[in-house]
């Protein structure tokens, strides 16, 4: 059952990295939640569930003050039996981890009963309730990982509800849990890379890519890094040109979400080479990306960011492939991971708007400090008058671009100090003016009902006012400071657009067209429609009627093979197939890509005007398989059968079809006119 061997070695190789950690208990350090570990016996005798512990039950809870390493454990030797029977459940808990410490990682590190450590399994962090952190340990009531389950490493698909054999716990005096509390995961980046004759690869999966030596990066928050290959000790003794080359960070979009990759300085061969700015992005919502030599990107992707905030200058070429001669020896890439970041501020006028600020910039005789603000956590603002500010005309605190930085977050004033005294508040809540900068008002005439994106996070508006304060205690303010959280929400739904009858009418007694798509494990590929190398592509002529691969120099290479596509021109059930031809798929054993690309715009899938279900595939002589999948997020439906850069595991076994082989897939179409 155990698989704690390798969990043990990955613990082991960031041990180092934890260490430098700052510790629990540290002096002066504000205790911010508390850690404890649920557990009930088979018998559901002793239990215990935070608070105080009874029945004779000691409870050993950690205060927690941030990020560290914390031993929580319950001790049953002073109970009548002595000990407790078995376990029905048991998990690590923080009492209110979802509000004080959003989004933070739950690593445990050792399980001791009796004294004895035990085997466990990687476990994921999740909520049951939006409120408590927590890492389940036994828990027999749950079948599937939860939507909001996450895990330091960004990886949730090894991860399980049930990480002890309950053997382990046949009589348990005492039972003790070391974990790890993280605000940001722990990452590896890499260089991904392909030479010209695709001899020489990484791309960091575990394959064995002989005599290419990698040095990778354990990514553990923001800041500098190095990575690089070396192929001096390939059979051929460096490598061939180039054909692609990116920065990764192999789960970035789940351990560092919004980050931006920065690339410092690239060399080949140990000398370092002119290049161009990048953008950071991902392909599959998982690994985050910087491309540095990608032939196969068109345009700068719509979901592609920098950490300068401006996109136009960059480019997915940032190296002249010249300088990969016929034998390379190496190539180093120095980057930063630059977090996402804002800044807040308090907005304020007095009485005669004398004294105003509104961020940047303080004007003479006004001080302001605006902390820099990098996700969920406590913050504090300040301004400082030379002369005082009398009374109070409007005040607030804002984020300067927090609708965009941090969608759906919440501002939560707790103490608002007034010439060093502390003032009374009353209830605020969050809301936004422009779309642009979050806000909690202070003190605020002009509102006289919450608008309609007001927002709290115990998500009770009841009572919540534009006005938090008693003006009195502005009288005369020589300096004002508040102390607010940062509370994680999650970002607001996009809405599918609406459609107007007419739109609706047109679009569903339009006549649609479905193309077969696909690419095998080494590129052989048929393209999407409307993607580089598609039908509607005037560069690249010709690439959407036959299979396409590459030789050894990037050069394409006709795989001929044959098509049958589809139009759409109401309700039923279609085919799409495509017969390779005399080569096959090469020397290819598995595919990337298996899918139908349809013009059927996705907002009719969105908005459930249009469905397409009931999909089926045949290869070859092989059995018919049954598989539904529609990716409606970009413009176009596309029905997907296979994509590993997406699907954690294949949802299907199949072998790629030799020469004159075909493959077929029908589905079946409803709501059209």
């Amino acid at each position: 059952m155990m698989n704690s061997r390798k969990l043990l070695s990955l613990l082991m190789a960031l041990a180092l990295v934890l260490g430098l950690m700052p510790m629990a208990g540290a002096e002066a350090a504000e205790v911010i939640d508390q850690a404890y570990l649920m557990y009930a016996d088979t018998s559901w005798t002793y239990q215990y569930w935070s608070g105080e512990a009874t029945g004779g039950i000691k409870a050993i809870n950690a205060d927690i003050t941030g990020e560290g390493d914390y031993t929580v454990g319950l001790d049953f030797t002073e109970t009548p039996d002595g000990a407790a029977s078995g376990v029905a459940f048991a998990a690590l808990g923080i009492v209110n981890g979802e509000n004080t410490m959003p989004g933070w990682f739950i690593r445990i590190n050792e399980i001791r009963v009796n004294g004895e450590a035990i085997a466990f399994d990687k476990g994921y962090t999740s909520s049951d309730d939006g409120i408590t952190t927590r890492m389940n340990i036994y828990n027999e009531w749950v079948s599937d990982l939860p939507a909001d389950a996450r895990s330091f490493d960004g990886k949730i698909d090894d991860t399980n509800w049930m990480i002890v054999d309950n053997a382990d716990f046949a009589s348990v005096k005492t039972v003790e849990v070391d974990f790890s509390l993280m605000k940001h995961g722990i990452d590896v980046a890499y260089i991904a890379f392909a030479d010209s004759t695709w001899e020489r690869q990484w791309w960091h999966d575990g394959n064995d890519y002989t005599g290419v030596k990698a040095t990778e990066a354990v990514i553990t928050g923001a800041g500098d890094y190095s990575v690089a290959l070396d192929f001096t000790s390939t059979e051929y003794g460096g490598a061939n040109g180039l054909a692609f080359a990116a920065l990764c960070i192999q789960n970035g979009e789940k351990t560092f979400p919004g980050y931006f990759l920065k690339i410092n300085d690239i060399r080949i061969g140990g000398e370092s080479v002119a290049f161009v700015k990048g953008y950071t992005t991902s392909d599959d919502g998982v690994t985050t990306r910087i491309n540095i030599f990608n032939e196969w990107v068109g345009n700068i992707p719509a979901e592609a960011r920098s950490y300068d905030g401006v996109t136009e200058d960059a480019n997915w070429i940032m190296i002249d492939k010249a300088l990969f001669t016929e034998k390379t020896a190496s190539i180093e890439v120095d980057f930063t991971v630059v977090p996402k970041t804002d800044v807040a501020y308090i907005m304020y006028a007095d009485a005669a708007w004398a004294n105003q600020y509104w961020g940047g910039e303080a004007p003479e005789g006004i001080t302001a400090v605006n902390p820099v603000v990098d996700g969920a956590g406590k913050y504090v603002a300040s301004l400082e008058f030379a002369n005082p500010a009398n009374d109070v005309a409007f005040a607030a605190l804002g984020i300067t671009t927090g609708e965009k930085t941090f969608p759906g977050y919440y501002v939560d004033i707790v103490d608002i100090k007034v010439n060093g005294e502390s003032i009374e508040l009353k209830k605020g809540y969050t809301s936004s003016d422009d779309g642009i900068c979050t806000r909690e008002n202070i003190y605020n005439e002009w509102v006289s009902e919450l608008p309609s994106d007001a927002r709290r996070a115990d998500g009770n508006l009841e009572g919540a006012s534009p006005i938090m304060v008693d003006k009195a205690a502005f009288a005369s303010v020589e300096k004002i400071e508040v102390t607010f959280n940062y509370i994680y929400g999650e970002p607001p739904a996009e809405e599918a657009a609406k459609l107007s009858e007419a739109e609706l009418e047109a679009y569903l007694t339009a006549d649609y067209n479905a193309y077969i798509g696909v690419q095998s494990q080494n590129y052989i590929f048929r393209n999407a429609w409307n993607d580089t190398y598609g039908r509607d592509d005037e560069t690249n002529v010709g690439f959407f009627n036959r299979l396409t691969g590459w030789d050894a120099d990037n050069n394409p290479v006709d795989y001929a093979g044959s098509f049958v596509d589809t139009a759409i021109t109401e309700d039923g059930t279609y085919t799409v197939s495509l017969t390779t031809g005399e080569m096959g798929f090469g020397s290819d054993e598995s595919f990337n890509l298996l899918f139908v690309s349809t013009d059927i715009p996705s907002i009719l899938v969105k908005n459930e005007h249009v469905a397409i279900t009931d999909v089926k595939v045949k290869i070859g002589d092989s059995k018919t398989q049954e598989y539904t999948e529609i990716d409606a997020k970009g413009d176009y439906a596309r029905i997907v059968l296979l994509d590993t850069y997406n699907q954690s595991a294949e949802p299907f076994g199949y072998i790629v079809p030799g020469a004159n082989t075909p493959i077929t897939i029908t589905f079946t179409v409803t709501g059209l006119k």
